[in-house]
Parts: C-alpha cells; sequence; structure tokens
C-alpha cells in the first residue's frame, strides 16, 4: 500500500480536532461540553490545535495520507510536555480535571508520549498502525529519548492488545468512577514500550 507521511500544517486543524474528539472515549467531551452554547468540544478544540509551542499544536502530529484519503494519524510529543494546560485550568471544573489527573498529568520520564494514534476504519489491518508506531519509534530516537508511553481505557481490549502485541507493558492503573459522558469503565493504564538499544542515541 502507497501511503505518504506528511508533517500536519495549521489547515489540518479541523480534521486533527474531529479525530482527538472521536478517539479520546468521551474526555474531550467530559472536559470541554457545556464551555459554549454556540461551539462543540471539537470546534473549541480546533483553533489550539492551530496554534504552535504547546503539546496538542499541529506541529507535534504526523499524517499518513494515500492519496487525498487521511489513512491515520499520530500525535506524540516528549512526555515532559505532557500535563494540565493552562486554559484548561481556568475553565475546566477543578473536580473534572482531578478525575482525570493520571491521564492529563502522570506519564514515563524520558519518554516521547502517545496523545492519540488513530487508523482510518477503512485501513485497519493494512499496517498502517504499526507504521504510526514505527514512526514514533523514530522521532523518540530523533529526541534522544528511550521510551515510548500511553494511556489506553482497560476496556478497550483491541487497542490492549495491540500494543502488547508492539511491547508495552502497563506500569500504573488508574480507576475512574462511572461518568455519562465517558463510555469505558474500569479506569485506563498507563503504558510504556523501551526502545530497543539500536535505536537510542549515543
Amino acid at each position: 500500500m502507497d501511503v505518504t507521511l506528511w508533517q500536519a500544517e495549521p489547515d489540518d486543524a479541523e480534521i486533527i480536532a474531529r479525530v482527538i474528539r472521536e478517539t479520546s472515549a468521551g474526555v474531550v467531551d467530559y472536559l470541554l461540553g457545556g464551555l459554549s452554547r454556540v461551539l462543540s468540544p471539537q470546534r473549541l478544540l480546533t483553533p489550539v490545535i492551530m496554534e504552535t509551542g504547546h503539546p496538542l499544536s499541529h506541529e507535534n502530529v504526523l499524517l499518513l495520507r494515500q492519496g487525498q484519503t487521511l489513512a491515520g494519524l499520530l500525535l506524540a510529543y516528549p512526555a515532559t510536555a505532557h500535563g494540565i494546560p493552562d486554559i484548561l485550568r481556568k475553565v475546566v471544573a477543578a473536580q473534572k480535571l482531578e478525575l482525570l489527573d493520571g491521564l492529563l498529568r502522570v506519564v514515563e520520564p524520558e519518554s516521547l508520549y502517545i496523545n492519540t494514534l488513530w487508523v482510518n476504519e477503512a485501513y485497519r489491518g493494512s499496517g498502517v498502525a504499526d507504521d504510526l508506531i514505527e514512526c514514533a519509534l523514530v522521532a523518540a530516537a530523533d529526541r534522544g529519548l528511550g521510551a515510548l508511553c500511553l494511556h489506553v481505557w482497560v476496556e478497550n481490549a483491541r487497542a490492549v492488545r495491540f500494543y502488547q502485541r508492539h511491547g508495552f507493558v502497563t506500569t500504573r492503573h488508574f480507576e475512574v468512577p462511572a461518568k455519562p459522558r465517558l463510555p469505558y469503565t474500569g479506569g485506563y493504564d498507563l503504558m510504556k514500550r523501551d526502545l530497543a538499544p539500536a535505536r537510542r542515541l549515543a
């Protein structure tokens, strides 16, 4: 399959916001829902992605395309950049942030954090997800980081199996009480994969 890797541009912000919202398992709606009577959570997220200099910026997004079709997307950045953005602290209730504190704040040190890994449904099973993991490994090595890390909801068995197949292991578990906008119960895990020694920068 002939796919091309692209660095995302500001014009891609709308589709990036849609993907982040769809893959967040309700987290985007939970945090941003109700903040505006006019704008949806996705519309609130779009201008944030268009900006630069923060983790959710388009600068940290790689796109895999086949022709004009978006086959996959990877949003990843150094774990040191992960945390609760100031804007969220200003507009989101503290109780909501505390509920998802592990997801929003806790990472593995000296790692590249995978915020979003998404594959177009038409391309699932084609190797695109494997290609995105490979992109993350290269990005981590380029930055001199020794590992990848991510969060995954434990009820998302397909995703858990995929990450385990790629060498990720659970390092911490976080329980989350049931909430209407969070479809998964059982909490989420922080998972880590060390880079192979050959990938580490000297």
